[in-house]
C-alpha cells in the first residue's frame, strides 16, 4: 500500500484497535480488586449469656440498693399498716431507707465510672473484663468513647421498655440488642482473633 505523501506504508492492523460505534466501551475488570477490599464475617460475636452476666456484674451496686430501698419500703408499709394512722418515720424503715439510697447513689456513681468512663475508653467495664467480651463500634472496631457509652445506655431504655429489645441478641445475625443497632455498636469475645487477620 502506497501512501501519496509518505511513500510505501505496511498493511498491519493498529496496535490499539479503536472500538467501533456499535461496540459497547470495554469496562475494566474490578473483581479481583472487589474480592481483596471485601473481609470476612465476623463470627466472634458475644453471647446472650455472657452479656447478661456482664451486665449483673455491672449493675450489681445499683440493683443492692434497689432492694435495700424495696425492702425498707415493704417495712414501712407494715408498720403504717400496724400503726393507728400516725405514722411516724423512724427506726429499722428509717436506717435501711437511708442505707438503700446510700448504696443506690454510690451504685449510680460507679455506673457512670465503670460503664462510660472506663469501657467507652477501653471497651471493658468490670463486667466485661470478667467474661472476656468488649464492646466496639461497628465500623471502626474501637471503642466508642465515653460519651457515645453514656448515650448507648440511654437508648437501652428502648431495651428495656419493649423487653424485645435485650431477647434480640438471641436470633439477630450481630447479635445486637436495639441499642447496638441505634449505635452501630457490637459486642465481641476478647479471645478470638479479629476478622482478617
Amino acid at each position: 500500500m502506497t501512501d501519496q505523501h509518505r511513500g510505501w506504508r505496511p498493511e498491519t492492523a493498529p496496535a490499539y484497535p479503536q472500538p467501533s460505534l456499535m461496540q459497547p466501551p470495554a469496562s475494566p475488570d474490578y473483581s479481583a480488586q472487589t474480592a481483596y477490599l471485601m473481609t470476612r464475617p465476623r463470627s466472634d460475636y458475644a453471647s446472650w449469656d455472657k452479656r447478661v452476666r456482664a451486665r449483673l456484674i455491672d449493675q450489681f451496686p445499683t440493683y443492692l440498693g434497689l432492694i435495700i430501698c424495696c425492702a425498707s419500703y415493704l417495712i414501712m408499709i407494715v408498720q403504717l399498716a400496724r400503726s393507728d394512722s400516725t405514722f411516724q418515720f423512724e427506726g429499722a424503715a428509717a436506717v435501711a431507707m437511708i442505707i438503700g439510697l446510700g448504696v443506690l447513689l454510690a451504685g449510680m456513681g460507679w455506673t457512670a465510672y465503670n460503664r462510660w468512663i472506663i469501657a467507652g475508653r477501653t471497651g471493658q467495664s468490670l463486667g466485661k473484663r470478667a467474661t472476656k467480651i468488649t464492646l466496639i463500634g461497628e465500623e471502626t472496631n474501637a471503642p466508642i468513647g465515653a460519651t457515645n457509652a453514656f448515650i448507648r445506655d440511654l437508648v437501652h431504655i428502648l431495651d428495656a421498655l419493649t423487653l424485645v429489645g435485650y431477647l434480640w441478641p438471641l436470633w439477630h445475625d450481630s447479635k445486637q440488642t436495639f441499642a447496638d443497632q441505634v449505635m452501630r455498636t457490637v459486642v465481641v469475645n476478647e479471645t478470638m482473633d479479629p476478622p482478617g487477620s
